[in-house]
């Protein structure tokens, strides 16, 4: 009851400068957005889970 999980996570933005097709980009950030998070995948309680987040521009 005293552990602490902490966690990464990725924001994919479509906005940035790319040399990938537009639907080929949409299709990935949709892809990953409906991904399972990390603390359902490996069964974290989530009062004990700190999640520290980036946004990256595809």
């Amino acid at each position: 009851m005293q552990t602490t999980y902490f966690l990464g996570r990725e924001t994919l933005l479509a906005n940035g400068p790319s040399k990938i097709w537009t639907w080929r980009k949409r299709l990935f950030i949709v892809m990953a957005r409906n991904a399972q998070t990390a603390s359902a995948f490996f069964g974290l309680p989530p009062n004990r889970v700190v999640e520290m987040g980036a946004q990256i521009q595809l």
